[in-house]
């Protein structure tokens, strides 16, 4: 994904001239030294590899393209040596590609190969490969640069080749889209240092003049605009440099003064650099590596500092704060080498010894099995391969999301065929539903899924005991199947035996059970409208009771009511009498937002302040008290600036800030707090930017602005859809080297 700015030991990734106080890479290069012990590392999106001293190579992390070159596409969560590669002295790293450099100058590559990215002369779908393949007519390379998806190498007299995906114009050559073999770069001939970025590639000429091109829509080339370009342009604003790195859709350089960076920045673009740190003539800034949301940087005498996303500790801070500048990383220790992946960040000791931080997603930590690596088990969970999550919601044991392209992706417990993908079988990490790509809305009920397309159609899997997915109660259906005879739909909502949706100018229709009367028809069969309601923005739902927010606040409820879950204050007498029709929840008018368990509803004000009522038993209404029922609405105690709510099973959470209180069960860890339940707001996860809440019974997740999605709480089903893996907010040993 990105290279190393400075050689380390055995001359790992140049990309940067040395300085004097650097380790020479011809000290241990010309020892020919048989050592196993590593001296440089690298990253790529979810695995990493170190070289030896030997020369040798190994990897661990995700390897669904072979990019671990042990021959197979098992991920590893230990190191595993790369087959054939020998005398190899720099790593480059792609998103699911790995390339070598000899020390004769030739080139070693494997995994995917969809772009051309090995540079072997083939490329397309199916051209992975699973062992080391050589680079076609390239055998005098100096310096490696991997992006996502291109290579580029640095040959005698500053000339460059490249290879692979250039729908950007990142291989500096716009007559073809993709190139299977290297390409010369006839307008770059005096670079004295490459870096590669997700989609664009840039140089360091004599001087310390940086110059760039590709992709360029967070203004990652530094030219001023954020139009991409296959023609190399001079960033302006930024002194000679002294070394250049790139990774996602961002790049920095290491000045005298400090680092300069350009291109998307805290999730906005800036099209000219910026300096995020201020370099010290006592102990310069030497390395920089750079991913596609964090980055990190290190000093001459050792100390490893990492800023940006840290919603999965990968900065290492201790914490899942997120941070605009620089902070250290408790590594306990100097470090030689770093290497920054897509959510993950290792760094190389003095002694060999390797430690990594943030998301184990598919062992990218090198920590062994889940089972005997229990670490941090309180912490929140990035779930994996889930980058732009439009909206979340959780169920009993499973998770799906909507993303941005419009597929619905799920995740956890599928007994009842929750995660529509046609089986039975639980999964540990997201997979796509089969057959929608135009989802707008999505809602989760116990064990059971509703979608909204864009043409208003709804449709829906899962258990279907009692008609809830619209069609006559029997079996699980384990694909997406319509609801009949409904069209105009623009959200939907699901209970546990029934379900309900707003329709086109805020009217709402309900099916499956009646039971409770939670159709809200009245009394008998009258076809599934809700009676009264014409001006609906939102519905929640409970086991048999359902909940619309009114475009004026104002909130009304129909259904079961024996817990007071509807809110219209009736004495204890009534509590068994279901509400056939809607009625209207006490003291409530100014409603933003609102939220519903089985048996218990949250109202989020507009003030930033929350009220709940209905079944309090394990303080879920956040009161201050366990008393069994509330009729009527009660305030949360404590708790202001409230920008997102949700209700669980037992518990309840919100959002304010960088932090999250949550209060009611947490007996699984659901609340995110110490102490098996609660009955007032407790802090729970902290540092996460959020955007919304999705609480199921026994774990609990957040959509984060970034649209990665964060679990906690139990994982006994996969409902945290980290693939069985933990997260690590502070360095950890790599096993096995």
């Amino acid at each position: 994904m990105l290279a190393l700015v400075w050689l380390l030991s055995l001359g790992a990734c140049v990309t940067g001239p040395r300085t004097s106080d650097e380790p020479k890479s011809d000290a241990k290069a010309d020892t020919h030294s048989t050592s196993p012990k590593p001296s440089a590392i690298a990253a790529g999106s979810g695995h990493t590899c170190v070289l030896r001293e030997s020369g040798a190579v190994a990897c661990w992390g995700r390897n669904d393209q072979g990019q671990l070159g042990d021959g197979t596409t098992t991920d590893r969560s230990l190191p595993v040596t790369v087959v054939n590669a020998k005398e190899i002295v720099e790593l480059a790293l792609g998103s699911s590609h790995t390339c070598a450099r000899r020390r004769s100058g030739a080139v070693l590559c494997w995994g995917s190969n969809t772009r051309g990215q090995l540079g072997n002369g083939e490329g397309g779908p199916g051209q992975a490969s699973r062992r080391p393949v050589a680079v076609h007519g390239l055998a005098d390379a100096s310096a490696l640069a991997s992006g996502d998806d291109h290579v580029c190498a640095l040959r005698p007299n500053d000339a460059m080749v490249c290879w692979g995906d250039n729908r950007d114009g990142q291989l500096g050559n716009a007559s073809q889209a993709t190139w299977t073999q290297p390409v010369p770069l006839r307008t770059v001939v005096d670079a004295t240092a490459i870096t590669a970025g997700s989609r664009h590639t840039c140089a360091l000429r004599p001087g310390g003049k940086p110059i760039c091109w590709g992709a360029n829509s967070a203004g990652q080339l530094g030219d001023g605009t954020s139009k991409g370009h296959d023609r190399p342009s001079v960033v302006e604003g930024v002194p000679g440099l002294l070394a250049i790195a790139a990774g996602g859709a961002r790049t920095c350089g290491i000045g005298k003064d400090g680092v300069f960076c350009w291109g998307e920045l805290d999730g906005k673009s800036n099209q000219a650099p910026i300096e995020i740190a201020e370099g010290s003539a006592n102990d310069p800034i030497t390395q920089l590596e750079i991913g596609p949301a964090h980055a990190c940087l290190r000093h001459r005498g050792g100390q490893v500092r990492c800023w940006g996303s840290n919603g999965d500790g990968r900065l290492g801070t201790g914490d899942f704060a997120s941070q605009t500048r620089p902070n250290s990383v408790e590594l306990g220790s100097s470090a030689i080498d770093i290497a920054v992946g897509q959510r993950h960040t290792c760094a190389l000791r003095p002694t060999g010894k390797v430690a990594c931080w943030g998301n184990d997603a598919a062992g990218a930590l090198g920590r062994g099995d889940p089972e005997g690596a229990a670490i941090d088990p309180g912490g929140p969970r990035l779930v994996m391969d889930l980058s732009d999550a439009l909206a979340v919601d959780s169920g009993d044991g499973f998770g799906c999301a909507l993303r941005k392209s419009g597929q619905i992706w799920c995740w956890g417990r599928n007994d009842l065929g929750q995660l529509g993908d046609g089986t039975s079988v639980d999964r540990l990490g997201p997979a796509p539903v089969e057959g929608i790509e135009d989802a707008i809305a999505l809602s989760l009920g116990q064990a059971q899924v509703c979608v909204v397309r864009k043409t208003g159609v709804v449709v829906c899997w899962g258990a279907n005991d009692q008609g809830q997915l619209g069609r006559p109660a029997g079996a699980p259906i384990h694909k997406p199947l319509p609801v009949a005879k409904l069209d105009k739909a623009i959200a939907v909502s699901l209970g546990s035996g029934h379900a309900c949706a707003i329709q086109q100018g805020g009217g709402v229709a309900c099916w499956g059970s009646d039971s409770e009367g939670q159709l809200g028809d009245g009394a008998g069969s009258r076809g599934g409208k809700v009676a009264n309601v014409s001006d609906a923005v939102a519905l929640t739902s409970g086991r048999a009771h359902t909940c619309a927010l009114r475009s004026s606040g104002a909130v009304v409820c129909w259904g079961s009511n024996t817990q007071g879950q509807l809110g219209n204050g009736i004495g204890a007498a009534q509590l068994k009498v279901p509400a056939h029709v809607p009625v209207s929840v006490a003291k409530v008018g100014n409603a933003a937002s609102i939220a519903a368990g089985p048996e218990h509803t949250c109202a989020l004000e507009q003030s930033g302040k929350a009220v709940c009522w209905g079944r309090n038993d394990a303080g879920q209404l956040g009161s201050g008290t366990s008393s069994n029922v509330w009729t009527s609405r009660v305030p949360v105690l404590d708790l202001a600036n409230v920008t997102a709510l949700d209700v669980g099973w037992g518990h309840t959470c919100a959002a304010m800030p960088n932090r999250i209180a949550c209060w009611g069960d947490n007996a699984a860890g659901q609340g995110g707090f110490e102490g098996a339940s609660a009955v007032t707001p407790r802090a729970g996860v902290q540092g996460l930017d959020v955007a919304s809440l999705a609480l199921g019974r026994d774990h609990s997740c957040a959509r984060l602005r970034s649209g990665e999605v964060s679990c906690w709480g139990s994982n006994d089903r996969g409902q945290l859809g980290d693939g069985g893996r933990s997260v690590v907010a502070r360095p950890v040993e790599v096993e096995g080297l």
